[in-house]
């Protein structure tokens, strides 16, 4: 961590890395009281999973999530963004470098085919919000009730826009083995490991042009509910999902989330108890104040 909370921090862009930019956005965060993720979004207009993603330093945030916490934590947010578009033009200089150096020479004698360059395994780890919703790039809104396993993608730039989902014809399935990575129910996803080999265990299709998906770890044996409105009426609007044990829909450990004016929401971790238990998820949104509920649970 840096020695000041100006944004500023005490080294130089070389030294400056997306650890040390987030661990001072967690302090900045708590010397400002530790706001709750809801409250954050409510006063920045900033869902959670991208304000999850900034705290935890899993990628570099935009300017305007930099600009947002800090602000709404009592920063001055104009050293900080430049403190991150610094590190930015860094990431930049980095990548156009790593670009130039996998080039391939065009040295070999004439009539000599030049090898195209090959392209390395990109990491596995996902971003929550992100790497979901570009999972669905494809999927067809008109139908409804399409339940598949879906592959998660490597994770766009924050500014992309949600798109459509498509189908899958795999059926939707999820590990039954015993959890490698000990972890609570109630749990952030994105503060745990499970986002490392999370993926969409099962999709459909609901009313309003809404996506409820169940989200699992094989890793954490553990699953996590998000919803997702493409009907463009997020303003003044809200969603919701919940998940939970199929045989215990009202036990203490359903996990439930509300989200204002956010396009989509995503609920924290129910561990699964033994192999054989099944979990549900619901959802619901609001339209004008009317709330529309999306339907019949959808199980694993």
């Amino acid at each position: 961590m840096s020695d000041s909370l100006d944004g500023s921090g005490s080294h130089e862009a070389i030294d400056d890395t997306l650890a040390t930019l987030s661990a001072d956005l967690r302090a900045l965060r708590l010397k400002a009281g530790n706001p709750t993720l809801s409250a954050l979004a409510h006063q920045t207009g900033i869902s959670k999973t991208v304000l999850s993603e900034a705290f935890a330093g899993r990628r570099l945030p935009s300017a305007r999530t930099v600009d947002g916490i800090v602000d709404a934590c009592g920063g001055e947010s104009a050293a900080w963004v430049a403190r991150r578009d610094r590190l930015a033009a860094a990431q930049n200089g980095r990548a156009a470098a790593s670009t130039l150096d996998a080039a391939p020479t065009t040295d070999a004698p004439v009539g000599t085919a030049v090898p195209a360059p090959t392209r390395g395994r990109e990491p596995r780890r996902v971003r929550l919000s992100v790497a979901i919703a570009a999972a669905f790039t494809c999927l067809i809104l008109g139908v409804a009730g399409t339940v598949g396993t879906l592959e998660l993608l490597q994770p766009r730039g924050q500014g992309a826009t949600a798109a459509a989902p498509t189908d899958s014809a795999t059926p939707g399935t999820h590990g039954a083995s015993a959890p490698r990575i000990a972890v609570k129910t109630g749990s952030d996803p994105a503060f745990t490991e499970c986002v490392d080999d999370a993926a969409v265990a099962a999709a459909e299709t609901r009313a309003e042009n809404t996506l409820l998906e169940i989200i699992w770890s094989d890793a954490c044996q553990a699953g996590w509910a998000r919803i997702t409105r493409y009907d463009g009426l997020a303003a003044g609007n809200v969603v919701s999902a919940s998940i939970y044990r199929q045989l215990a829909p009202g036990a203490d450990d359903r996990q439930s989330t509300s989200e204002p004016e956010a396009q989509g929401a995503y609920t924290t971790l129910l561990v699964r108890p033994t192999p054989d238990t099944k979990i549900c998820a619901v959802g619901a949104i609001t339209i004008d104040g009317r709330t529309i509920d999306l339907g019949e649970p959808m199980c694993l």
